[in-house]
């Protein structure tokens, strides 16, 4: 959990499900204050040998360019190492980010958790299939 002046900002939690799936879910902003904390949760999914990433935003109510910087720069390693990151967020204040960045195809953005899991669990079975 990140603060400043008593304030929380943004709270990072990583699971690992199934031994194959990580899912970082974000709560508060996600800006250059709260992006070290965002990077942690992902090098633990990482360093952990799992590939396929799944990013719930249903919780933010604000991210700057650094946090997409960040998923950026995730989906390329996830992709590098045969995996997969997928975008969960229902707002349309943030949905207008991954518009206007066109990044909503690349970061797999979706609006439910069905949504975004479907493409990591097709994309783990194609890489499981070669």
């Amino acid at each position: 959990m990140t603060s400043r002046e008593g304030m929380i900002f943004v709270k990072i939690t990583t699971e690992i499900h199934d031994n194959w799936l990580g899912v970082i879910k974000l709560d508060g902003e996600l800006d250059a204050y709260t992006s070290d904390q965002f990077r942690e949760g992902i090098e633990t999914c990482l360093a952990s040998s799992i590939k396929f990433l799944l990013v719930d935003l249903t919780a933010l109510q604000y991210i700057d360019s650094v946090g997409l910087g960040i998923m950026m720069g995730t989906a390329k390693r996830a992709g590098e190492q045969g995996g997969e990151i997928a975008v969960i967020c229902d707002k349309p204040n943030l949905q207008r980010v991954f518009d206007i960045s066109g990044t909503t195809e690349l970061l797999n953005v979706r609006r439910t958790m069905d949504e975004a899991l479907a493409i990591l669990t097709k994309r783990r079975q194609e890489d499981s299939d070669k």
